[in-house]
């Protein structure tokens, strides 16, 4: 059966075997637990990991990559498989070139998860009329954001700060300007 509590106790078993430095069990663990949850990109990206590990292997390095690739299409969104791409690029392929682009793409994914969580977190705050903690929540935002010119302010912060707000969550953020700004003071 394929279960979430049988998935947890086959990784901490794959963790173990990697501490001790058993290679291709661990391996053997992951091509098990492939089986059973095909679509698992960290599944893909822990046994990319496994191959680059052992010195002797029925495996390659281009089947690690393959993995890695494998693992960045079957969830998009995620940052790690990415950045996991970057490392393979870098320090197994040498191409510092291709590996910028992937660790970018990686940033650029990971800064999205970010940003949204920052905004729904101050949401949160905001609801529990924690102010200060809100307005923490999007200075962090603005400053991942980057906060640059790109139309006009939206805003003002104390202090003389203009606020510009592009991208994707532009409409989250200028709603939650409003509302840290159009009630009582921070």
């Amino acid at each position: 059966m394929n279960n979430i509590r049988t998935y947890k106790q086959n990784l901490a078993v794959v963790n173990r075997l990697r501490k001790a430095e058993d290679y291709a069990a661990a391996l053997a663990k992951v091509d098990a637990m492939l089986q059973s949850w095909p679509g698992n990109s960290q599944l893909h990206i822990l046994w990319a990991n496994l191959i680059q590990l052992q010195e002797n292997t029925d495996h390659d390095l281009d089947e690690a990559k393959q993995a890695i690739q494998q693992a960045i299409e079957l969830d998009k969104s995620a940052p790690n498989g990415a950045i996991e791409l970057g490392h393979f690029l870098d320090n197994v392929e040498d191409n510092p070139q291709a590996a910028i682009k992937a660790y970018a793409e990686g940033i650029s994914l990971a800064r999205d998860l970010l940003l949204d969580g920052l905004i729904g977190q101050a949401r949160s705050f905001l609801q529990l009329d924690k102010r200060k903690a809100a307005y923490a929540c999007l200075m962090e935002v603005l400053h991942l954001q980057n906060n640059k010119p790109g139309k006009s302010p939206i805003a003002e912060i104390p202090g003389g700060s203009a606020i510009y707000v592009n991208g994707p969550f532009a409409e989250q953020i200028e709603e939650l300007i409003c509302e840290l700004f159009t009630s009582r003071s921070v």
